[in-house]
């Protein structure tokens, strides 16, 4: 079932969302922009969280980024997880890349270096991360296998999207008006059920008894791979140790081992790896 929603900042000013829950499904709201500074929070961040919080209306961020280089990615990491530690947040947290100056200048392969390191870091704290952009960058300049591994949120105001790959969201209108916002407000489409897969796989400070074993950074051994996060089908690796440097919560082999060493569960994984007085000890 398709749901309906808002994205919002600073700039739809005052929101009666008392009003407005009358009328969507959930809202995006943005968090900030660029590096971890007070100065670029958004200024309306916390209470449009807290009256979201308030009157149950499910709701994720975004962070506008700037980056240039991973250095800059991990400081907009650390400025999102500042400002969101404290909320339950039903969608997920968006890397907002379209800045033309910054971002934008840079080669496709930095740009999918950036996103990635900025969603290893959230992911390593817990939540459920995606991308954000418009169809034009998606098609041209986020082009590295890197994306398809987060759920897209995608920007195109025409009455189709016309995109081939999966994505989530779809922000179809930049004009339009909802009861309780003063000024336009972006309207999206959202096709997943994005509360379910969050609070059942407990992303985003949902808790849940079912979270994974191990942890980004364990070193373990184990005596299968698994191709792809959901893949069943069990293979032999070439080493039988490596460090987790991914998890998707929920998945059916939800640990990524180096970069692309393959995916193991907990059924495969034998031990966890620790060193004692040298690397050459185990």
């Amino acid at each position: 079932m398709v749901k309906h929603g808002i994205d919002v900042s600073k700039f739809q000013g005052l929101i009666d969302w008392q009003e407005v829950k009358k009328h969507i499904d959930f809202a995006i709201i943005r968090c900030g922009y660029g590096s971890n500074l007070e100065s670029q929070d958004d200024p309306y961040f916390k209470r449009n969280a807290d009256e979201c919080t308030r009157l149950k209306i499910p709701f994720g961020v975004y962070l506008y980024s700037y980056a240039t280089n991973e250095r800059e990615a991990l400081s907009e990491a650390k400025h999102v997880l500042r400002l969101v530690k404290d909320y339950q947040m039903a969608y997920p947290v968006y890397y907002d890349l379209e800045d033309n100056n910054t971002t934008g200048r840079q080669s496709n392969q930095t740009i999918a270096n950036i996103a990635q390191t900025f969603a290893q870091r959230l992911e390593q704290e817990g939540y459920y991360v995606g991308m954000y952009a418009s169809l034009f960058w998606f098609r041209t300049k986020l082009t590295s296998p890197i994306f398809n591994e987060y759920t897209k949120w995608i920007a195109r105001y025409n009455d189709e999207l016309n995109y081939d790959g999966e994505y989530g969201m779809w922000q179809y209108s930049a004009t339009g008006n909802v009861l309780g916002i003063d000024t336009m407000v972006d309207l999206n489409y959202a096709y997943k059920d994005f509360p379910q897969i969050i609070e059942e796989g407990g992303y985003n400070n949902f808790s849940n008894t079912n979270l994974t074993r191990y942890k980004i950074g364990d070193e373990v051994e184990f005596h299968h791979v698994f191709l792809t996060s959901e893949s069943t089908q069990p293979l032999m690796p070439y080493r039988h140790f490596g460090i987790i440097t991914r998890i998707v919560q929920g998945a059916r082999n939800p640990y990524l081992i180096g970069q692309d060493a393959g995916w193991v569960n907990d059924q495969v994984i034998e031990r966890k790896i620790r060193y004692l007085s040298a690397p050459d000890y185990t």
